[in-house]
């Protein structure tokens, strides 16, 4: 009887290393925190030179023109809008209407929506960046718009806008200003 405990708790021990394993290597995979965040919008690299008609489909295509200062937003089958500053990809962002209710697997947000838990789980998924939030607002997003967002070492960021009822309404990368 004792050996048969002592190897099921061996072998529960192993696979309780296994998964924590598993997870570390998971959050770790992406060291960069910039590059981390990057990809969980979308594969195309932000910050580099890419081909904006396999993203998708073009949404602003009767107004956009860079010689204009209007950027072009292609925007891909998740719903994630790339922006770009001519031909190199400045800014991803999604509007969390249109995720109707689905799990977001930008920055780790997955099926939160509520202001706190949202917050949660970017600073899980970003344990490197210091995320703040300025009182509703007095970010300039309009009133009773929270704002929050961190800074990467290389000058990008990240931003999450909160409604009058703290709901998420949307997230973006940018990976520098469009002028």
């Amino acid at each position: 009887m004792t050996i048969r405990r002592n190897a099921a708790a061996t072998a529960f021990a192993a696979v309780a290393l296994l998964i924590g394993a598993v997870g570390a290597h998971a959050k770790s995979a992406i060291a960069d925190p910039f590059a981390r965040a990057d990809s969980s919008f979308s594969p195309v690299p932000l910050n580099q030179p890419a081909d904006p008609q396999a993203i998708g489909r073009l949404t602003n295509g009767d107004v956009c023109n860079d010689d204009d200062g209007i950027p072009c937003e292609w925007q891909d089958d998740a719903a994630v809008v790339h922006v770009f500053a001519g031909n190199v990809l400045a800014i991803k962002l999604m509007e969390l209407s249109v995720a109707d209710g689905r799990d977001f697997g930008a920055l780790g947000i997955g099926s939160a929506r509520n202001r706190g838990d949202v917050l949660a789980n970017v600073r899980a998924f970003l344990p490197e960046i210091s995320i703040d939030c300025p009182a509703p607002g007095q970010a300039g997003e309009g009133e009773a718009i929270a704002s929050c967002g961190g800074s990467f070492e290389n000058g990008g960021w990240i931003k999450l806008l909160f409604g009058p009822d703290n709901r998420l309404t949307s997230a973006r990368n940018d990976a520098f200003q469009i002028n």
